[in-house]
Parts: structure tokens; C-alpha cells; sequence
């Protein structure tokens, strides 16, 4: 009798699980704040060291869509010159990435176009014809 009630409460405790304990409290999980991620295309008109790092002004040469108008930010890095058009991704006032399209002193190669030289010939003065 005494190995059956044993075996009844061995059986009891291992059904029940962990139902005797209390379950851990949830911990709630903080969703991270979404970062501004934005991008500009233009060009750098204004770029000044200042506090450590280069600080560029890029006004924008493509404004469709409602895409920023100016944009200034700041970047310990050296990007490039003034002047030249760049495509630049930011997160907040931090420089992620530029990106350089054209340089500014880049000189455009010009095309030289040969002309015929027109010369002129005088008019046939007689004109034959054979049927040989």
C-alpha cells in the first residue's frame, strides 16, 4: 500500500510539471527608436573644418518626390571638395556614406568634328555615253 501512494504522488509530481512554481515575470522588451536615414543628391557648396571634423552644405540638384531642398552635416572624415556633386546618405546629422559623381574642376573633353573640305569642280563641258 505504502509503494502504491508512492507511486501515485511520484506520478501526481511528474504530471503536474512545474505548475508548483511560479512562473519568471515577462521582461519587456524596449523596441529600439527608428533612426532618420535619408540620402540627398546636389552639390557641396559650402565645407568648413570645425571642432574636429568637416562640416559639408550640399544643396540638392534633384528636389522630386519631396526630396530635401539643403541639407548640412557634420563628418570627422573628409569626403570631398567643394563643388562637386556627390550622393550622400546620412542618419540623423552623421555622414554614413558620399558618394562622388563628378568632380568640380573636371574638364569636359571637347569633340573636334572634321568638315568636309568642299572643293569645286567645274561643269562637264560634253558627256558620253557607251553601249559597248
Amino acid at each position: 500500500m505504502k509503494n502504491i501512494a508512492t507511486f501515485a504522488i511520484f506520478v501526481i509530481f511528474l504530471l503536474s510539471g512545474c505548475s508548483f512554481f511560479d512562473p519568471k515575470p515577462k521582461q519587456e522588451i524596449k523596441k529600439p527608436t527608428p533612426v532618420n536615414k535619408t540620402a540627398i543628391k546636389g552639390v557641396i557648396t559650402e565645407l568648413s573644418y570645425q571642432d574636429g571634423g568637416y562640416c559639408y552644405t550640399i544643396v540638392s540638384t534633384d528636389t522630386t518626390n519631396a526630396k530635401l531642398p539643403k541639407a548640412s552635416f557634420c563628418s570627422p572624415k573628409f569626403y570631398n571638395n567643394k563643388g562637386d556633386l556627390v550622393y550622400a546618405t546620412f542618419l540623423g546629422q552623421k555622414v554614413e556614406s558620399m558618394l562622388l559623381i563628378r568632380e568640380a574642376n573636371e574638364s569636359v573633353p571637347v569633340k573636334k568634328s572634321r568638315k568636309n573640305i568642299k572643293t569645286k569642280i567645274d561643269i562637264p563641258k560634253s558627256e558620253s555615253i557607251s553601249f559597248d
